[in-house]
């Protein structure tokens, strides 16, 4: 990320270049040249995609992360934003509380322009649910996907059935509640889920990760977008630091370009070279979203800690992130506090973590000093 000279007029006039340069593995010395004048202290030798720069500027008077989730797995990608006018803030999605210890939220799936989504209070964007031990989850979810015929599926199973499962949730398979074989909904039809949380279940992030399950059209349907957020309360109890931090639910999502049309739209945004992450396939036209976003930025002060859930809600791509000269302090891996199991070690420092599609980090992340530069990314895997 570089800024050009600032003139004093602010955002705008203020100009950002992100070079995106996803190719793991440069094969000659001019490759790998060409590469390190784009992507700063790349110490480890392979090269590695940008997602977010952090900076410190007349702009925000805070540290602002710069959300960088264009990629094209294993392209070449140049992207040029036009000014602070094409950054947007990291969208908060909405969150569905107990009440009188039952979380109770109507869920439509739908497809709208060719995309897959869950249509929760008139929007596109899925709730966190968050309940505590005890809690029971009381989901009305209601198939609103067009039908297809029988002929049109004669190759590939596509009559857009749909139902949910509660990845990570310690719940019973029986209906109704995680039975993701006899609950399944063709279009029109209508599924009540009543989940009751055990009162020992540990707390962190769940991936409903509630996310749909049908064989055959799970992965198209979680690929766009029909998945959530579930968060357990009570991380205080092993990590007492957290309950002072401000909190974010971060959902990293990769999406396919040919699938979404705005997706497609950033096509006249970017150049491809036809080599593949390692020179082994042609790329794979997909970019990344988080929280539904496109190049969102994250506002956190020099030296101000944050606690960030974040989930790998793409169906089947790997994600190795590090947080370009900061450290993740872990607190919980899939939904597991690592204190449950090791009083006397509440976190983990690392500099990298491997995340794979359902993963979920929980971390403490810190706010580098001002003017300085960093980056999350993330390593071809």
């Amino acid at each position: 990320m570089r800024h050009a000279a600032d003139d004093g007029g602010g955002c705008r006039h203020r100009r950002l270049q992100s070079v995106i340069a996803p190719l793991c593995r440069p094969n000659s010395g001019s490759d790998r040249s060409w590469a390190d004048r784009l992507l700063a202290r790349n110490t480890s030798g392979k090269v590695v995609t940008s997602w977010l720069s952090l900076w410190h500027g007349k702009c925000y008077r805070t540290i602002v992360i710069m959300t960088r989730i264009l990629l094209l797995i294993g392209a070449q990608i140049f992207l040029l934003a036009l000014g602070c006018a094409q950054t947007v803030s990291l969208p908060e999605p909405p969150q569905v509380r107990a009440k009188n210890h039952v979380v109770s939220l109507t869920l439509h799936g739908v497809n709208e322009n060719g995309r897959y989504a869950f249509a929760f209070n008139g929007g596109r964007v899925a709730p966190v649910i968050r309940a505590s031990p005890g809690d029971v989850l009381s989901i009305t979810y209601i198939n609103d996907l067009p039908a297809k015929s029988r002929e049109t599926c004669a190759v590939n199973p596509c009559m857009n059935m749909t139902n949910l499962h509660f990845h990570g949730l310690a719940v019973s398979p029986n209906a109704p509640q995680d039975d993701v074989i006899g609950m399944l909904a063709m279009p029109g039809q209508v599924l009540r889920y009543s989940v009751e949380i055990p009162r020992d279940h540990p707390p962190g992030l769940f991936w409903f990760w509630y996310h749909t399950h049908p064989h055959g059209e799970s992965h198209r349907q979680v690929s766009d977008g029909m998945s959530g957020a579930i968060v357990i309360e009570g991380m205080e109890r092993y990590a007492p630091q957290v309950g002072r931090l401000r909190e974010r639910v971060i959902v990293l999502r990769g999406r396919s370009i040919e699938h979404d049309p705005n997706a497609a739209e950033l096509r006249h945004h970017v150049e491809i070279q036809s080599k593949g992450c390692r020179g082994e396939a042609k790329a794979a036209e997909e970019i990344f979203t988080v929280n539904g976003a496109v190049r969102p930025r994250i506002e956190i002060a020099p030296k101000e800690r944050q606690f960030w859930r974040m989930v790998n809600a793409s169906a089947d791509r790997y994600l190795d992130l590090q947080l370009d000269g900061q450290t993740f302090e872990i607190v919980a891996l899939d939904g597991m506090p690592l204190a449950y199991h090791e009083p006397d070690g509440p976190t983990r420092t690392t500099n990298h973590l491997l995340l794979a599609p359902a993963g979920r980090l929980e971390a403490i992340v810190t706010g580098p000093p001002p003017g300085t530069h960093s980056a999350l990314r993330t390593l071809c895997v």
